[in-house]
């Protein structure tokens, strides 16, 4: 588990793809660090997404995290490939999201009168690969499975993702292509802007070479 920033009230790591974060990913930062003590999970990401994950260091600040989750003032930025050419070089995704009845685990764009919740993402197209696209993505809400649906609803879905691309197969991947690749906020203590950025895990970066339009 690599811890990318750490203090005395919390720690952020950068999870590797098929890691889920619950209880376990908590046990395995401790075995890997011995003088940390106490962590309480404050937000989660997808198993098989990788990227930035937030855990504090005590009660009060997990409070104050899961505040400024609820109040949308933490601005998180992914990174994406997926599938075709979007229409527009940037743009905004407006769907509720509500649970599939047919499938517990899985989540289908749904009006709010059909038990559906507000979901938003914002979207920008960072380059064009060979018939797919790496995007960047700036989610408001944070509905469980939000991107991978919204992608999938407008036909451009995140390679590798075996509940919400067709594809999914062909790619032969651990994870599928969504990275969790920045995360802004406020210090709970200090109050000064924390920005905690990562790169390109070694995946991500194969499918992007191999992915990269032919050469003429």
């Amino acid at each position: 588990m690599n811890i990318i920033y750490e203090d005395d009230y919390f720690i952020a790591v950068n999870k590797e793809a098929g890691i889920e974060v619950d209880d376990n990913l908590i046990k395995k930062i401790k075995e890997e660090h011995s003088h940390i003590n106490n962590l309480y999970l404050v937000h989660r990401i997808d198993k098989f997404t990788s990227g930035i994950v937030i855990l504090a260091r005590d009660e009060e600040t997990k409070k104050y995290f899961e505040e400024s989750f609820k109040n949308k003032t933490i601005s998180k930025v992914y990174h994406a490939i997926v599938e075709g050419y979007l229409k527009n070089n940037s743009g905004v995704i407006d769907i509720s999201i509500g649970i599939d009845k047919k499938n517990p685990n899985k989540r289908i764009p749904l009006s709010v009168k059909e038990g559906g919740e507000s979901a938003i993402t914002y979207y920008k197209v960072l380059k064009k690969l060979n018939e797919h696209t790496l995007l960047e993505l700036k989610p408001v809400t944070g509905r469980t499975h939000q991107i991978r649906v919204h992608l999938s609803y407008i036909g451009h879905p995140i390679i590798g993702d075996k509940i919400y691309s067709k594809n999914a197969g062909i790619y032969k991947m651990k994870g599928f292509a969504l990275i969790a690749k920045e995360i802004n906020f406020v210090h709970p203590i200090t109050k000064k802007n924390i920005e905690i950025k990562i790169k390109y895990n070694k995946e991500f970066l194969i499918r992007l070479k191999l992915l990269e339009m032919p050469k003429k």
